[in-house]
C-alpha cells in the first residue's frame, strides 16, 4: 500500500484520516496542521501520496502544491480535500498537479479509493 503525508489544520479531520488510511493498509508517514509544515514533512518523509487541504493556515492547498515543485522528489501523487466544490477551488488543484480533489463532505470510501487509486 501507499505512504501517505496527511495535512489538515483540524485535528480531529487528521486523526479521522489516519485512522481511515491504516484500516486500508497505507502507511501514514507524517502529518502537518499548516502549508508550512505540510511541505517540510512531505519533503522530509517523501510519501506516494499527499492527502492536502486546500484551505489551511501558512499555505493553503495551492501553496503548498506550488512549493512542493521546488523540493527534489520523486513523483507524488496529491490528493486534495476540500470543504467547498468552488469551480476556482477544484481548477486551480488540478492545475497544479492533484490527482483528485475529495470535499469532506463526501463519504470517505471516496477518499480511500482516491488515495489507493493514486
Amino acid at each position: 500500500m501507499a505512504a501517505v503525508v496527511v495535512a489538515d489544520d483540524d485535528e480531529a479531520v487528521r486523526h479521522l484520516l489516519r485512522f481511515n488510511l491504516e484500516m486500508e493498509g497505507h502507511q501514514v508517514v507524517g502529518e502537518a496542521a499548516d502549508g508550512s509544515a505540510a511541505v517540510a514533512v512531505t519533503c522530509e518523509s517523501r510519501p506516494d501520496v499527499l492527502v492536502l487541504d486546500m484551505m489551511m493556515p501558512g499555505g493553503g492547498g495551492a501553496d503548498v502544491l506550488r512549493q512542493l515543485n521546488d523540493c527534489d522528489e520523486p513523483e507524488r501523487r496529491p490528493v486534495v480535500i476540500a470543504y467547498s466544490a468552488s469551480p476556482s477551488h477544484l481548477e486551480l488543484a488540478g492545475e497544479l498537479g492533484a490527482d483528485a480533489t475529495i470535499l469532506k463532505s463526501g463519504d470517505m470510501t471516496d477518499l480511500m479509493a482516491a488515495v489507493s487509486a493514486a
